[in-house]
Formats: C-alpha cells, structure tokens, sequence
C-alpha cells in the first residue's frame, strides 16, 4: 500500500479514536418553500469510536504502528 494512503488512513483512525467536531450547514426556507437566503450552522460533536480505540491501542502494543 502507497505510504500517502497509509498515513491518510492512520490519520482517519486517529480522528475517528479522539473524537471530533463538525458543523451541519442547513438552508432556511420560508412557508413558501422559497430560499431565505439563510443557512442554519450547528456545531456538534462526534464522541471518539471504542472500537477505534481498541484497535489503535492493539496496533501500538504488536509495534504495527
């Protein structure tokens, strides 16, 4: 496997570990179904993944890291 994907992947199951915070972008639209021309931005956290962390804690004990 190419190193880029490799370093990619690790980086993806470190962030899926930790945990992280998204923002969902929603656009308004009046009783009419026109566009407001508003967007709705709501900030939410993503808890980190248990499985995610066992499998990074196992990679790092068998030095498959």
């Amino acid at each position: 496997m190419c190193n880029d994907v490799k370093n990619e992947m690790r980086e993806l199951l470190l962030k899926k570990a930790r945990g992280y915070d998204i923002e969902e972008r929603e656009v308004i639209f009046d009783k009419n179904k026109q566009d407001t021309g508003k967007v709705k931005v709501t900030k939410k956290h993503v808890p980190p993944d248990v499985n995610a962390i066992m499998l990074v804690r196992n990679l790092i004990d068998n030095n498959k890291w």
